[in-house]
């Protein structure tokens, strides 16, 4: 097979001719240049050169394509990069995976599978990485392991968020305003400020409003961003350069819709996701009181009036980038500090997610270069970070069950050095090889509350449910119902409720406190090869690790689970033809997955828990064709196609036994019982966000009038079936969908002056996002994508 992919690379790379073309003639006789895809210059490999002399798999969005596609979260880059699914979860979680390679980072004890990078800096928390899409030079989307040339080691890919920088000798600038349905409005504005010939500062800001798309008021935004850029060159060979930013995230956060689906399979009175009902609305109100509360014997009951939904979250963050040029080579030094406060009250998952945190990293990368042009390239560096989240409050309730944690403390320190050798064997032919050497040291510490209310009858229509609340003392409303201070857990059994003599309540009360060191080597090796200076091929073998960590456990000290690793083989092939009309791009991959980190719900004792396991082996396999045709001076046509062969070679979990053996909550087989849990294979099933086939078309197409000039620009994005929930439940699945955006902008013959309206998902698609089984009942939460929405906006630059 590892044959076949290399006479494939090699084929693309001689199978159309590089014709020259002469320059297009017009119908008076004089010559126009002719019409070439746009050049896009990259930084993927710390070092700025042409996307298509990059020898790695990168695909690039240019930061004008982001803004004409209106995306300002993260989810919305599924529709622009195939091999990347993005979905949003409780509050300001984004979940990130690459070519089915990802994890749900759904709070602060687990990392992404998928390193995110701002201006240069790793955004270490998930939750953190919403605030950057505006003003934006590009996006940079590195597909497989990373890590021997920067940054912080990722087992799937990185994502480099790279904004515009100041420009010297310059006053320049833009405002934006954008209107549409749902009274969305949004304001982009940025200036850049010469100062001197030597110095120059760029502010910009942004702010995003718009009304939810859920009938509940939730799936709204409501954003404010500011940043700062400075940008200083005392000397020819010094350069100096400054990002300060800040993010302020408010408004009721993601929706959620409950959909009908006893052991996974939509049930006939299931609402219709096409409803777009959210479950504080009467509607899912209603749905919901009607469902039962687990083991309480009764069925769930209405929130109360004040308990909604909310974000109050803001970030801030500043880095800096030293360059000192000289004739040995280049170091670079980017020093940084970021903090995120988050205060939110979610129901995505089906119960309370209540948080309540600060989080702290600061980061230093050091890198030295020799130059391009000597036959012996090399890059060294070193890299540091420590993270430290503190949390003095997390709630995840349901009437039935309830989780307190009180004052966790997580640390994390990373330090790597890390290198790679480049040698041009001929000016045309370079090897290469790479290493890392990765040391992590982690400690947890924090306190746990675990109360389970059960029904001792056929059914306790009075029982008491646990409140929906901030704190956990607000139990105490409930008689003989009384939360300890957290220490040694003062029951001695399982006390009745008062008034309610057949619900007993199951009360644990545990400290965890666990700190533990990773370590690991990882390496790359490559080649590429320009067989001719518009064709190049390139193949490589790279490793990926990612550390092991912590979740609470009343066993101990608490519970672990183990590093992640990757290999990745890629064949790639990057051509232009036909005078830099054609572009044309193939890469042929298979990775092979370890010892995935998976986060689910599972009762330890008789505490339901949320857990990260390790769940064995899976190979990702397949390939990328990228193209784009200049067809002509105004016209360009894209395709991106990726096609995905993905299994679980070896995936088997546990999962509680909650109602003796009926139903194990999947699709997967049961394979045997241990410590009142499932053990569940679903070995040989296909991972979660992981679609066969994914493709994105388009065009541009400029029209120029004698007033002006009319811009259009279309696009569609399909992909098959998709897996949205680790269970693969029927539910669960999104089936395959078309999605299509438009948008046409005018720009008379005044400078800078454009107006332009565009409708996204314009077929008004309902697709699922996420999912989950709510635990102790039948219906499963899923999030949504945006439904239609379209406008106008208007844009003036100078």
């Amino acid at each position: 097979m590892k044959s076949g992919y290399l006479i494939a690379a090699s084929w693309l790379a001689l199978a159309l001719p590089n014709v020259a073309l002469a320059d297009e003639v017009r119908s008076d006789g004089a010559q126009t240049a002719a019409p070439s895809v746009e050049e896009i210059i990259v930084t993927a490999q710390r070092r700025n050169e042409n996307l298509q002399k990059a020898a790695i798999a990168v695909s690039a969005v240019t930061g004008d394509a982001l803004r004409a596609s209106g995306i300002t979260q993260p989810t919305g880059l599924t529709s622009v990069v195939p091999s990347l699914q993005v979905a949003p979860a409780a509050g300001p979680y984004n979940l990130f995976y690459l070519r089915g390679v990802g994890n749900f980072n759904g709070n602060a004890f687990s990392d992404s599978a998928i390193a995110f990078n701002f201006a240069g800096v790793y955004i270490g928390r998930p939750s953190a990485t919403t605030g950057f899409f505006y003003d934006l030079d590009r996006i940079e989307v590195v597909k497989g392991p990373q890590g021997t040339l920067y940054g912080r080691n990722a087992t799937g890919g990185a994502i480099n968020v790279l904004p515009k920088k100041p420009e010297l000798g310059v006053w320049s600038g833009f405002g934006a305003v954008d209107v549409g349905n749902y009274s969305a409005v949004r304001l982009d504005a940025a200036l850049n400020i010469p100062l001197g010939d030597k110095a120059a500062a760029r502010f910009a800001v942004v702010r995003v409003k718009h009304d939810g798309y859920m009938n509940d008021g939730t799936d709204d935004q409501d954003d404010v961003g500011v940043r700062g850029s400075l940008r200083f060159e005392p000397t020819s060979n010094l350069h100096i350069g400054v990002v300060a930013d800040y993010f302020d995230q408010g408004g009721r956060g993601v929706g959620m819709t409950p959909l009908l689906a006893p052991q996974g399979t939509p049930a006939a009175t299931m609402i219709s996701p096409d409803s777009r009902i959210g479950i504080y609305s009467p509607q899912g109100q209603a749905f919901y009181t009607s469902q039962w509360a687990g083991t309480l014997g009764r069925p769930f009951q209405a929130f109360a009036a004040n308990f909604q939904p909310f974000l109050r979250n803001h970030f801030v963050g500043v880095s800096a980038t030293a360059e000192w040029q000289s004739d040995l080579g280049t170091l670079t030094i980017v020093p940084s500090y970021r903090e995120g406060h988050l205060n939110f009250n979610s129901f995505v998952p089906g119960f309370q997610v209540y948080s309540v945190e600060r989080n702290a990293q600061t980061s230093v990368e050091a890198r030295f270069a020799t130059p391009d042009a000597l036959p012996l390239r090399a890059l060294f560096g070193a890299f540091y970070y420590h993270d430290h989240t503190d949390s003095p409050y997390g709630d995840y309730a349901s009437n039935w069950n309830a989780q307190y944690d009180k004052n966790t403390l997580l640390n994390t320190t990373s330090k790597a050095l890390f290198g790679r050798l480049t040698y041009a064997v001929t000016p045309a032919l370079r090897l290469t090889v790479g290493g890392r050497q990765t040391w992590e040291d982690k400690d947890f510490s924090g306190s746990r509350i675990s109360l389970t209310r059960i029904c001792t009858a056929a059914s306790c229509p009075t029982a008491p449910s646990l409140p929906y609340g901030p704190t956990a003392p607000a139990l105490g409303a409930f008689p003989s119902v009384v939360v300890p201070a957290l220490g040694a857990a003062p029951y001695g059994g399982l006390p009745d409720v008062v008034g309610n003599p057949n619900v007993i309540q199951a009360a644990t009360v545990f400290s965890n406190s666990e700190n533990k060191s990773f370590s690991k080597f990882t390496w790359r090796v490559g080649a590429d090869w320009d067989l001719t200076p518009h064709n190049l091929l390139y193949v490589s073998y790279e490793t990926g690790f990612k550390a092991g960590g912590f979740f609470y456990s009343p066993n101990g000290a608490g519970g672990q689970f183990a590093p992640e690793t990757l290999g990745a083989l890629t064949f790639g092939s990057k051509n232009r033809f036909w005078n830099n009309r054609i572009q044309l791009n193939l890469e042929v991959f298979r990775w092979k997955y370890k010892d995935q980190q998976i986060s689910h719900l599972l009762t330890i004792g008789t505490v339901p828990t949320f857990v990260t396991e390790n769940v064995g082996r899976a190979t990702f396999q397949g390939f990328e064709v990228e193209g784009q045709f200049a067809a002509t001076a105004f016209t360009t046509l894209h395709v991106d196609a990726q096609y995905l062969d993905a299994k679980y070679d070896q995936f088997t979990y546990q999962s509680p036994n909650s109602n003796g053996g009926v139903f194990n909550g999947t699709s997967c087989p049961t394979a045997g019982f241990a410590n009142n849990a499932y053990i569940i294979n679903c070995s040989g099933m296909r991972p979660v966000n992981a679609p066969k086939w994914t493709l994105n078309l388009g065009v541009d197409q400029r029209v120029p009038v004698s007033v002006g000039e009319f811009t259009l620009n279309a696009k569609a994005h399909y992909q098959t079936a998709t897996m949205t929930g680790m269970e693969f439940a029927p539910v669960e699945q999104q089936a395959a969908y078309w999605l299509a955006d438009a948008q046409v902008s005018f720009s008379p013959n005044i400078h800078g002056l454009t107006f332009g309206v565009y409708v996204n998902n314009i077929f008004d698609k309902t697709l699922k996002s996420q999912s989950y089984p709510t635990p102790g009942t039948a219906f499963y939460a899923t999030t949504l994508r945006p439904p239609r929405t379209y406008g106008g906006r208007v844009s003036y630059s100078f």
